[in-house]
């Protein structure tokens, strides 16, 4: 008995270090975003999600985050084979992990982000 419950808690713990390996190497790609609702009426604790990074979204992500103006595109007079902006879908559809809230990340989210350049 005691030799089965040794390797359930091993496999428990690698598949736990492999977990955090993942969402760090996610993160660090871009394939994950941190997406933080502060404490309100509709989360009266705070909230912290790891969802699904779309195209154009920060690292960090919140209901307050506003984004830098995009920089005035100097058209000349040609076509232009950019792909047409999408609405991002709401973080409930991108939702991989639910974490308490953590103040740290919704600040960082407030952060005044670099203007885009070119």
């Amino acid at each position: 008995m005691f030799k089965i419950l040794k390797w359930l808690f091993i496999i428990a713990l690698v598949l736990a270090v492999a977990g955090a390996f993942w969402s760090a190497f996610a993160l660090w790609t871009g394939i994950y975003s941190v997406y933080s609702y502060p404490p309100g009426k509709d989360h009266p604790d705070g909230l912290t999600l790891l969802i699904s990074r779309e195209e154009g979204e920060p690292m960090f992500n919140s209901i307050d985050y506003v984004p830098p103006k995009p920089k005035p595109k100097s058209s000349g007079g040609g076509m232009s084979f950019e792909s047409i902006p999408r609405k991002h879908r709401p973080p409930a559809l991108r939702t991989v992990l639910k974490l308490p809230y953590i103040e740290w990340a919704y600040k960082k989210s407030l952060e005044k982000p670099e203007p885009e350049t070119q």
